[in-house]
């Protein structure tokens, strides 16, 4: 994945009346964009995956009290956008020195990379 890429986590949404909350990520390559949805708990999931050696993860920790206070999910939203763009340079960082062009299937999946190639096919 040689392109220019950027992951930006434009909000987020309480659901189930205020049960969890849902980030808005837009990923951006080259000229295409699409945006996803993930819970806190979809990044806690991919995180165990990718990193199972714990000590490398850089995911913003778990909070159980407090975690629906506003001002305290809108300093995650920024941790965990921080987290999506360190990722991202990382997996292409370590694709290149493997010199393959794309992202790990782990990876590609969780940022729905599919969409991306949807995309690119029919423009």
């Amino acid at each position: 994945m040689d392109a220019n890429f950027n992951a930006k986590i434009l909000n987020f949404r309480m659901v189930d009346e205020g049960k969890y909350t849902v980030y808005r990520i837009q990923l951006t390559v080259d000229t295409y964009t699409w945006t996803i949805e993930r819970r806190y708990s979809d990044f806690d999931a991919y995180d165990v995956q990718r990193f199972t050696d714990r000590k490398k993860s850089f995911l913003p920790p778990k909070k159980r009290l407090g975690n629906k206070d506003l001002e305290f999910i809108e300093e995650r939203r920024m941790e965990l956008e921080k987290y999506v763009r360190a990722l991202l340079e990382l997996e292409v960082w370590y694709q290149k020195q493997k010199n393959v062009h794309s992202l790990p299937l782990l990876s590609a999946k969780f940022f729905d990379f599919h969409q991306y190639t949807k995309i690119k096919c029919f423009t």
